[in-house]
């Protein structure tokens, strides 16, 4: 696709079935754990994007042997204690995932591990997890004190509880890798309770882990190789939920992942006037079913705090466009967070979102929203932020005249058929810049 891409409203409503890419977060899960068992895993339906290769990338760099087909990754993993002092840097690309988790595995190594990522990443805080690994005894060095390129030197692990000061399940899930491979248990606490994939998978594989609300605790032992099927990704459904939503169409998404933990953008589109309905066809070790969202004839405004926004975080970019066309005064709270993203995700969509004509005024923590406004095509940057791109995108649907989208590429992190996807709906023309 075209570093940027003109979309151009139909007057349609988005409508029809889409499957969406398996979900991003299981796959680097899935691929990372196996590390950690000692024998074969398979992984089905895997999300094949740029952040995946780095998952890849990582495990192999510990040793893994990964074999990668086109529905499916076979991961041979060296096992706890085995894995191998990496031969050179790991490079992360863009995947906060990657870097995090990886890390709880080089805590676990004796020996030098040494990572980096691209300029996005290299921007995004790392100390929050390098000092809880710090706490277990692992050694790190990072640039500015808590930047990429870091190094940890692991080995020798203690047990102990950890308490993290802002929730984050990449934190939570690297400080539950290394202690595997700690001298007895280690038990995580958060502020509020964070996506609970890495527990999940743990048990699986036979892991001692317990959880209770807002603490986690896992027990040093061997895992058993993993055998399981991908679901659809429900922050890629968000943005035909949303789009749903605001053109007043109705879309359903198949075999979506239904963790509560991650999807709490269903709650807020049912605030906004929004008809959802959930079928759930799967319980373990995720809930899996099928979403319908039909939009409503007025949207109405919505408010999101503190509490809600760990379930629908990579969500409230989508969450400004649905306020942006809402009847009355929304706001969203207590995500500060968005700073620290691939992008400063507040800054972005509102300056995306007001040059579309939004009425939007960007918060410390968020955004005070007055709509509904009348949407114009405009010129709007990515930021090089695959979730601003596509939310974007999603406001231009319902805007009138084309917008051009500047930084379009930025997809092929967790979405690479996006475009075609947009178009499939039927809302909008999606085509390369000239």
């Amino acid at each position: 696709m075209a570093d940027t891409v003109v979309v151009t409203p139909t007057g349609r409503p988005a409508a029809g079935t889409l499957r969406v890419p398996s979900d991003k977060s299981l796959t680097h899960r899935g691929i990372l754990l196996a590390v950690l068992a000692e024998g074969q895993s398979v992984i089905d339906r895997p999300l094949h994007a740029a952040d995946i290769a780095a998952s890849i990338r990582a495990a192999r760099a510990f040793g893994a042997v990964v074999d990668v087909g086109p529905d499916r990754l076979v991961v041979e993993g060296p096992g706890i204690g085995q894995l191998r002092e990496p031969a050179d840097v790991i490079d992360a690309g863009n995947s906060g995932t990657t870097i995090r988790l990886a890390a709880g595995l080089a805590a676990t190594v004796r020996g030098v591990s040494v990572f980096t990522g691209d300029a996005s990443l290299r921007r995004r805080p790392m100390a929050r997890v390098l000092e809880p690994l710090g706490r277990l005894g692992a050694r790190a060095l990072a640039r500015g004190g808590g930047f990429a390129p870091f190094a940890i030197r692991g080995g020798a692990l203690s047990g102990g509880v950890v308490e993290l000061p802002v929730a984050s399940a990449q934190v939570k899930s690297a400080v539950l890798l290394a202690g595997l491979a700690a001298n007895g248990p280690v038990t995580v606490v958060e502020p509020l309770p964070s996506r609970d994939h890495t527990e999940r998978l743990l048990a699986r594989m036979g892991a001692q882990v317990r959880a209770d609300g807002t603490r986690v605790t896992v027990e040093p032992g061997f895992l058993r190789p993993l055998t399981f099927t991908v679901p659809g990704d429900p922050s890629s459904a968000a943005f035909w939920w949303v789009a749903a939503a605001i053109t007043g169409g109705q879309v359903v998404t198949p075999e979506v992942l239904l963790n509560p933990a991650r999807v709490g953008l269903l709650d807020v589109l049912e605030e906004a006037g929004a008809r959802v309905r959930v079928a759930v066809e799967q319980e373990a070790p995720e809930p899996v079913g099928t979403v319908s969202v039909t939009g409503p004839d007025r949207l109405r405004p919505v408010a999101v705090e503190g509490p809600a926004v760990p379930a629908l975080v990579d969500e409230l970019p989508l969450v400004a466009v649905l306020a942006a066309l809402g009847h009355g005064t929304s706001t969203v709270r207590g995500a500060r967070e968005l700073r620290v993203k691939e992008s400063d995700r507040i800054a972005a969509m509102a300056e995306g979102l007001g040059r579309l004509g939004a009425r939007i005024t960007e918060e410390p923590d968020g955004w005070t929203i007055v709509g509904p406004a009348r949407l114009r095509g405009a010129v709007v940057e990515s930021r090089g932020d695959h979730r601003i791109a596509m939310a974007l995108a999603v406001a231009a649907a319902a805007a009138e005249g084309p917008t051009r989208i500047r930084g379009a590429e930025a997809v092929a992190v967790s979405y690479p058929s996006f475009w075609d996807a947009l178009a499939e709906t039927g809302t909008a023309l999606v085509a390369p810049a000239r």
